[in-house]
């Protein structure tokens, strides 16, 4: 018999992975502050990173082809030092900040979608790239959400859509193996993480590859207006429960 919780997992996933999907990034933030009302943060967490990887290789399959390798490079390098960060805070930090932090970052997030303004693009550099990867590393290690320093270092150097999906993608999937690797060795993929995961896998999948053939009929600002609102709902849950 199936539980309840399996299958808010398969659910919260199965969107999480069409919303990926559509815009490269964003299904973590749909699917982590639902399923962080049923399932612990220590658990949530490393889930995931598990997911994500599960779900940025669908992507990276697709787009791979565009990926600027060029930038790829500086970016793992500094992601490997960002994670072993992220890695201090998710072992040492408890379950309502680090709750409190996703709903902050989820807030923050949209403000920087609605204000940011990229006048012309600029040349990739190491150092922005490395930056952006140490961020992605810390974030992506300790909350699971690696995408904010990567887009925004994306949208800085004016990649186009496919080299954005593609530039991502492989990125996320190298990167996130690391933190699977460094949550394996810490001890965070209890029974519990993997039973969820059998659930999540399948519908991550699912949800990925459904976006691709009904991409091209979404309005995209549309679509994005309506994300926007729902990361907006969900890291103000995030914020009050923290507190609760």
């Amino acid at each position: 018999m199936l539980e309840p919780v399996s299958m808010l997992v398969f659910g919260t996933w199965l969107v999480g992975g069409f919303v990926s999907g559509v815009s490269g990034i964003g299904g973590a933030m749909v699917a982590v502050p639902v399923a962080a009302m049923f399932i612990p943060m220590h658990e949530l967490i490393p889930l995931s990173c598990i997911l994500n990887v599960v779900m940025d290789g669908c992507i990276a399959c697709m787009h791979v082809r565009h990926c600027s390798r060029s930038a790829l490079l500086p970016m793992l390098i500094g992601s490997l030092p960002g994670a072993l960060a992220g890695l201090l805070i998710l072992q040492y930090v408890s379950g309502p900040v680090l709750q409190g932090g996703v709903g902050a970052l989820l807030l923050y997030y949209v403000y920087w979608q609605c204000t940011l303004k990229v006048i012309q693009p600029h040349r990739e550099s190491w150092g922005r790239g490395g930056a952006a990867g140490f961020g992605a590393g810390l974030l992506g290690t300790a909350i699971s959400f690696d995408g904010p320093p990567i887009g925004a270092y994306g949208l800085y150097v004016g990649w186009q859509p496919r080299v954005f999906l593609g530039t991502l993608g492989v990125f996320f999937v190298i990167r996130g193996t690391m933190t699977c690797a460094l949550q394996a060795g810490a001890g965070f993929y209890t029974q519990n993480v993997l039973d969820y995961a059998m659930f999540g896998v399948p519908a991550t999948m699912l949800g990925t590859l459904v976006a691709f053939p009904v991409v091209r009929h979404i309005n995209q600002e549309n679509f994005r207006r309506v994300l926007m609102g729902i990361i907006v709902l969900a890291g103000a849950v995030c914020l009050i429960r923290s507190f609760v």
